[in-house]
């Protein structure tokens, strides 16, 4: 340390550059940090440092050795060139040579200057971190070399902007640092030869590194066509996109063939600047990835067209949001805050949601407008009840219409005119996308959207799950959170920070934080009802009730969820029935076959199992095991493995369903809401016990009632009028799960929206497949689309939202009483007396 403290104590040049390399980095992090609309002014600060010390180090080379500046010292080479390194990415924001860089590569780029920094330190180093920085340097030897060859298409043009402010010599630095870094490693080797070989290791290890990911992209890639190839041959029912995804190893290089050309820059020989421009369809942030710059330089693409890339992406790497089709970009977009307001009601083991988000457009142009795309992962069963949408100041509510007028509406506003629209679409999964246009820079938006959710009862609890969303980055964003609930409430457990600001009221202020839990005691259900339209809805216990079944046929939907543990117990207890498993075609599974049908379909993904190759679906049982990322069934739609899907299901099925744990690709999650299946999960061991006892659960849903599973609840709907009051949003749980059960049949040709459907939404007023909510600015916007101000409706949920609302026949006679009261009230005289 002594000897490190005295270098830098003897030359005061040396210590100023390094001071300033640590003041250049910290301006570069922290205006980068603080949104691109700090990028000019700051990169001019980052030039001048770089400038005002190459000008002191001419000067004291000048006064040392007059006009043969070739004798300057290599130290302050070093620094000068860092200090310019600096610059050249603070400039690159505004001038985007190359995206930013992925994260693996943003740390060598650190590494790679702190050593040439500290290079010239050497002497005063202990000869052990003098091994490490020569290792170090011989790594950056490779970086510095790399970024020279990707910017030599700029050296001539380079040429002509010196003469100018000399802002294009930031070109040519990583030429000058790979000239430098040679000179430094040859310095260091004429003092100790065993620094040559630490070089040439430091070098080594990125080529070799590079040359383990050409052969694992060259491997992925001959894979993804060979696949390509095999779909086509068998003329598959399935999309070669499928195929694909399903067999393809989930690495890091089948993940970068995929998204290169979306967000990975790939090279391109016919491009001047050697490099693609990556595609707009995908909103991942765009990086920059010298492994596929250089792994797109020596293969070509695979088989598979860009749909058919982003497509596999939504399957495999949960990224439908970054595949939203947008209208215009949202690139400079963040959510702000976020307000989160929770109404619990224990006694229907149900709460309601109101989030209101603000966004900023952050762009450094004032007349840049954009478009904000939200999607909201809902907890098991909910809903979205309304939608509202800022205007000038003034909060306008959602009218909601059929889907395709919501859509057609919002698209001819924001793709051709200049208003204020906002709409939410009901998508597969649990999720929602909620559109806000236009975003602008000169002033900020606000929407709030409202969510119906059943509690989900874990033995004497519920538990309330957030919904979350991705979407402009919130995460600075800051939240202010309110739970409340409507009745008494007991054993109340909140996330760490809420505060009880009233009776029953707790609020909380926090940074945005997209998943948290809230548990409580769980009551007694409530007997009272919510009664609209002459039908009342009551909530009932549900309890699962069995009938006798003996399975004529088993089908196992066997994907890489299965261990062979779980295979052999169920084999156990079914091999004395027919069973069999689906690879393209139905196999029959036997004792002899049963190994080697496991080893093949469990190197798949996912499966999806055509429920339609089940001949006799009244007495057969399907058991499965799922994960999160598979397609969806609306990603299917136009395949002949869809159309074979549409015809089976024209004579409803429930099909007797039983999944291994308690997770649900996708497509099991879909058909399953779409009521195909008679459901039940557990354990093997559960289901073992079922086949001993020769059971399985009842299916009690009917045109009347509706399951709620997750909440150990049914709703029932009664005729004839009620004045009790229970929280509307039973109607509106209710008429959802009805939907659902109602066009599951129809759900790929689209003939589901029919009038009772709308209808049935329209009067619960909730998002759905055939329904959507939408805001626009202006009475003749409405007028102009026919979409009409819903009548006989439960309107947008709200947090006072709840009892009976009166009919209109009821309306008329309370407004006549109350005319009468106050008619007598002014008249006293009229009044007979005695009364």
């Amino acid at each position: 340390m002594k000897k490190i403290l005295s270098f830098l104590s003897h030359d005061p040049l040396y210590l100023a550059g390094l001071l300033l390399a640590i003041l250049s980095a910290a301006i570069l992090l922290i205006t980068t940090s603080f949104g691109p609309e700090n990028g000019p002014g700051a990169f001019f600060v980052n030039y001048a440092i770089s400038a005002g010390y190459l000008v002191a180090i001419f000067i004291r080379a000048f006064r040392k050795n007059g006009w043969r500046l070739r004798k300057g010292e290599l130290k302050y080479t070093c620094l000068s060139l860092v200090l310019f390194f600096i610059s050249a990415f603070a400039l690159n924001r505004d001038m985007n040579v190359f995206d930013s860089s992925v994260t693996w590569l943003s740390v060598w780029i650190i590494i790679a200057s702190i050593a040439v920094l500290l290079a010239p330190m050497t002497g005063a180093l202990p000869k052990a971190v003098s091994y490490l920085i020569c290792f170090l340097l011989g790594s950056a030897l490779i970086l510095f070399s790399y970024y020279a060859v990707y910017l030599f298409p700029l050296y001539l043009f380079s040429v002509i902007g010196l003469v100018a402010i000399g802002v294009s010599i930031h070109t040519y630095i990583p030429l000058f640092l790979a000239i430098v870094t040679v000179m430094l490693i040859n310095r260091a080797r004429r003092q100790n030869k065993g620094a040559l070989f630490a070089a040439i290791g430091g070098a080594l290890l990125p080529l070799l590194i590079c040359a383990f990911f050409l052969v694992s992209w060259g491997v992925t890639n001959k894979q993804i066509n060979l696949l390509v190839n095999q779909n086509a041959l068998t003329e598959a029912k399935l999309p070669a996109w499928i195929t694909v995804s399903q067999h393809i190893d989930n690495s890091p290089a089948a993940e970068r063939i995929l998204k290169t050309g979306l967000v990975y820059t790939e090279a391109n020989t016919d491009d001047f600047f050697w490099r693609g421009v990556p595609s707009r369809s995908f909103t991942e942030p765009k990086q920059h990835d010298p492994l596929v710059v250089l792994a797109t330089l020596f293969f070509k693409k695979p088989n598979l067209d860009e749909g058919e890339r982003i497509n596999i992406l939504k399957a495999m790497y949960n990224a439908r949001h970054q595949a939203q089709d947008r209208l215009w970009a949202g690139d400079d977009l963040e959510t702000n805050s976020i307000i989160t307001n929770v109404k619990l009601f224990p006694e229907y083991r149900m709460a309601y949601t109101e989030k209101m988000l603000t966004i900023r457009n952050n762009s450094k142009y004032s007349w840049g407008q954009q478009e904000a795309i939200y999607t909201f992962h809902l907890s098991k069963g909910s809903v979205v009840s309304s939608l509202s949408l800022w205007i000038n100041g003034k909060k306008e509510q959602s009218r909601l219409t059929t889907k395709a007028k919501a859509d057609s509406a919002y698209k001819e506003i924001v793709g051709v005119e200049n208003h204020d629209p906002s709409v939410v679409h009901w998508q597969e999964g649990n999720t929602v996308t909620v559109r806000v246009f236009p975003c602008t820079s000169g002033e900020n938006r606000r929407f709030k959207i409202g969510i119906t959710s059943p509690l989900t009862k874990q033995g004497d609890r519920l538990i309330y799950d957030n919904a979350s969303f991705d979407g402009p980055d919130a995460g600075g964003a800051l939240e202010t959170l309110q739970v409340s609930s409507e009745g008494k409430i007991s054993g109340l457990d909140l996330p760490a920070g809420f505060k009880q600001t009233s009776p029953g009221v707790y609020e909380a202020d926090r940074t945005y934080q997209p998943d948290f839990q809230i548990s409580l005691a769980a009551p007694p259900l409530a007997e009272t009802t919510f009664s609209f339209a002459d039908t009342a809805y009551e909530v009932k216990n549900y309890t699962p009730k069995y009938e006798p079944f003996t399975p004529s046929a088993v089908y196992l939907d066997i994907n890489n969820s299965w261990s062979k543990e779980q295979l052999d117990q169920v084999w156990a207890k079914v091999k004395n029935h027919p069973v069999y498993a689906y690879d393209d075609k139905l196999i029959r599974i036997t004792d002899d076959n049963l190994g080697d049908v496991y080893d093949m379909l469990s190197r798949q993904n996912f499966s999806l199992f055509p429920v339609n190759e089940i001949k006799d679906p009244d007495n057969a049982l399907l058991i499965s095991a799922s994960t999160d990322n598979a397609p969806n069934l609306s990603d299917l739609d136009g395949s002949g493995f869809a159309k074979d899907l549409t015809t089976y299901l024209k004579t409803p099925k429930h099909i007797r369903f039983f999944n291994i744990g308690y997770q649900l690709s996708p497509y099991i999650k879909a058909l399953k809401e779409l009521r195909v299946f008679n459901y039940a999960e557990g354990t093997t061991d559960e289901l073992v016990k079922l086949l001993n006892q020769r059971l399985f659960i009842l299916n009690q849903e009917n045109e009347d009632t509706v399951v709620i599973d997750n909440a150990q609840m049914m709703i029932q709907k009664t005729h004839g009028p009620t004045t009790q009051h229970a929280p509307d949003h039973l109607l509106r749980l209710f008429a959802y799960n009805d939907l659902m059960r109602k066009i599951g049949a129809d759900y790929f040709n689209n003939t589901y929206v029919q009038p009772d459907n709308i209808n049935e939404a329209e009067k619960a007023y909730i998002v759905s497949p055939v329904s959507s909510l939408v805001v626009l600015e202006t009475e003749k916007d409405y007028e102009r689309f026919n979409i009409q101000q819903n009548k006989n409706s439960l309107k947008n949920a709200s947090m006072q939202s709840s009892g009976a609302v009166p009919e209109p026949h009821e309306w008329l006679l309370i407004i006549l009483s109350v005319a009468t009261v106050v008619y007598f009230a002014v008249n006293k005289k009229l009044v007979p007396k005695g009364l």
